[in-house]
């Protein structure tokens, strides 16, 4: 050390020149001769500017006391908070520094709530598990995050509890699997060899923190690969012990059969680990006596890969797999990918692809005839249906209409009935009464002008009962000035009548005496003359 500044001594990685950290740093100090930083420091600062490691003669705040402490101390003087410093260097810049072989690695969330404060970034394919106590919390995505946008999800940064930030590689990982000591039914020893695409679940972290990381400071895709192992193992044996290594070298189905049980094991193990599988590459057996049996059989074995690479493709016809693949390059790059796993040359592949193909548009013009057809007949029962409903709704209408006029009427004749009673017992009532009251007292309490009228002719008529059409007149004349004058006017008709009458009777009277005294002289004469001359029979009468 000088007096001013200060040799890095960290441990570097030969090609980039950064600090090691983890796994890869555990190896390098197993090697006197491993390559260090060698970089002057300033006695002032807190990292190295080449190799980003803390600086040796650096001072760090302690996130719990807030003592500063020397930047390669692991725990506070002052309260014993472990301060982790090789972390340091693996977040530098508010980036994980992700070393090759970590599949995921845990930060203690002191020295994080300082990158915080300016913010830490989360790249694309990466995520991060937040725990508040040990207990699982949340999931971030990728993009800067801040206090802000990070303390509410663990109680706003309180103190006490220790929080951990646990830094997922979140993209598409392939782990090698191999699975040694199997033998086949006939007891020959064998071999699995098999790649899996997998990559992190983020709504089954709790899984992953749970079942897989627990409490490790750091986890690579090798453990993530042993860890797998155990659980791929019991069913390659179960597997293995029922098939035959004929079977094994010539029949696709067996194959195909394999790998599709070891594909749903490995999901089964995944979820329970918060990964997902993506896909299985082709499964595949070595060993002394199996590989002597390969050469023997060697046409059969490459037909059997054919079949292979042709049933596999079939499958995508077979279910909806096909409407995973965005573009025909998918499909072309998922065909490439099946016949390089299993060394099929591109001409049978192209051949199998065009087959895929001109089955896949033979299904696709069925199943658009189908559907044309299910639209027509649906449109067809949707119209029927349509067309009943509306028939029934129809004469539902009408029923309802019908009933309700008839209710109605029921109801309407119900109230006249019971209105022309009313008015029956009103009138049989005001009968009585009326009967008790004499015709005078019955207009006098008459406001109805034609009733009254009607009243006023009533009584007259009662009054006119037993007399003569003369008393009728003169009583009726007392009422009406012209009745008068009319019974004036007939009275001296009628006198006139009777004096004409009277005229002729006397002038018939006089007639008559008249006549009769020409008789009476006549007879007078005549008795005069026979008394005069008797025994004469002549009888003059004039």
């Amino acid at each position: 050390m000088g007096l001013f500044s200060d040799k890095c001594q960290a441990l570097i990685d030969s090609t980039t020149g950064k600090a090691l950290s983890g796994s890869a740093l555990e190896k390098a100090r197993q090697d006197k001769n491993w390559p260090r930083c060698l970089n002057r420091i300033s006695k002032r600062a807190k990292f190295c500017n080449k190799c980003g490691t803390g600086a040796p003669g650096g001072w760090w705040k302690c996130p719990a006391c807030g003592e500063w402490v020397g930047n390669e101390s692991n725990f506070c003087w002052s309260c014993k908070q472990p301060l982790y410093p090789d972390q340091r260097t693996d977040i530098a810049g508010g980036v994980w520094q992700k070393p090759r072989d970590a599949f995921a690695e845990r930060f203690e969330i002191g020295d994080i709530k300082k990158l915080l404060q300016t913010g830490i970034h989360i790249q694309t394919g990466t995520a991060a598990i937040l725990l508040d106590s040990g207990a699982y919390k949340d999931v971030l995505g990728p993009g800067r995050h801040n206090l802000d946008s990070v303390g509410h999800k663990i109680n706003w940064w309180g103190n006490p509890p220790p929080r951990s930030a646990i830094l997922v590689d979140n993209g598409d990982t392939v782990l090698p699997l191999r699975v040694d000591s199997l033998r086949s039914s006939e007891n020959i020893p064998l071999e699995l060899f098999a790649e899996v695409t997998l990559h992190f679940n983020a709504k089954k972290g709790e899984n992953f923190v749970a079942n897989l990381f627990k409490d490790a400071k750091r986890i690579t895709y090798q453990e993530v690969s042993s860890a797998l192992h155990g659980d791929i193992r019991y069913a390659a044996e179960n597997l293995c012990t029922t098939s035959t290594a004929d079977d094994l070298v010539k029949d696709p189905q067996r194959r195909l059969h394999i790998e599709d049980a070891l594909q749903k094991t490995l999901k089964d193990a995944l979820e329970r680990y918060g990964l997902e599988i993506v896909r299985l590459g082709a499964v595949d057996f070595t060993g002394r006596e199996y590989e002597e049996l390969r050469k023997k059989n060697g046409d059969a074995e490459i037909k059997r890969r054919e079949m292979e690479v042709a049933l596999r493709l079939r499958e995508l016809t077979a279910s909806d797999r096909m409407s995973q693949f965005k573009t025909d390059q998918d499909i072309n790059e998922y065909a490439a990918q099946l016949a390089q796993e299993r060394n099929v040359s591109a001409e049978k592949r192209n051949q199998d692809l065009s087959m895929l193909r001109l089955v896949h548009r033979h299904e696709i013009d069925g199943n658009e005839a189908a559907f044309a057809m299910a639209t027509e007949l649906n449109k067809t029962g949707h119209d029927i249906g349509i067309k009943m409903k509306w028939d029934d709704y129809t004469n539902n209408r009408l029923t309802n209409e019908a009933r309700t006029k008839a209710e109605v009427a029921k109801i309407w004749m119900e109230v006249r009935e019971k209105n022309l009673k009313i008015q029956r017992d009103h009138l049989d009532e005001t009968a009585k009464i009326h009967g008790k009251m004499s015709i005078q007292t019955l207009i006098a309490m008459t406001d109805d002008r034609a009733r009254r009228e009607d009243l006023l002719k009533l009584q007259q008529q009662l009054a006119a009962e037993g007399k003569s059409a003369d008393e009728i007149l003169a009583l009726q004349a007392t009422q009406n000035p012209e009745l008068v004058r009319v019974m004036l006017e007939r009275e001296r008709a009628k006198r006139e009548d009777r004096e004409k009458d009277l005229s002729k009777q006397e002038k018939m009277m006089g007639d008559v005496l008249e006549r009769m005294e020409r008789v009476l002289k006549s007879a007078l004469e005549t008795t005069s003359e026979a008394a005069r001359h008797p025994g004469s029979s002549v009888q003059n009468v004039k």
